[in-house]
């Protein structure tokens, strides 16, 4: 069992570990130039992540505990994040994207989903953060996203 001395130590070293197997993925047998993007971002989330543990190392709260009882606060999202994965092909990227941003908001946000105005807000923040996506792909970078029931 690892140790950790607080959430931000066990999140560092749980995004570490996923994006070093997307790294690997990336670079294994596989095309160069097609893979640029998710290589960039796997080996930027990777430093991201070992700056966190550094930073989070020398200050931070100090309340020892194992890595393995942080699971329980992170395996809900990586249930989210699967779910997504599996419904891109049928939903296309925006909807399922949408969804699944939607899901995290309000699975880890403060305020719950009985507060109506809290709801539109996630709601609103997702729609938003959708049409940057969108406009990111679609319009900047010229990129077909995988296509579902309504594009």
């Amino acid at each position: 069992m690892i140790n950790m001395k607080n959430t931000e130590q066990a999140s560092a070293v749980y995004a570490l570990a996923i994006s070093a197997i997307f790294a690997f993925l990336s670079f294994y047998n596989t095309d160069a130039e097609t893979y640029l993007f998710p290589r960039i971002i796997a080996i930027v989330l990777a430093i991201l992540s070992v700056i966190l543990f550094i930073s989070n190392s020398a200050t931070g709260e100090n309340t020892k505990r194992y890595a393995s009882e942080y699971f329980t606060d992170i395996w809900p999202g990586l249930v989210i994040g699967f779910i997504y994965l599996l419904t891109m092909e049928d939903l296309g990227f925006y909807i399922s994207s949408f969804l699944a941003f939607l899901a995290v908001l309000i699975l880890y946000g403060r305020r719950g989903i009985s507060n109506p105005k809290a709801l539109g807000t996630k709601v609103a923040v997702s729609a938003a953060f959708m049409l940057i996506l969108f406009l990111l792909f679609w319009n900047g970078l010229h990129v077909r996203t995988p296509t579902g029931l309504i594009f």
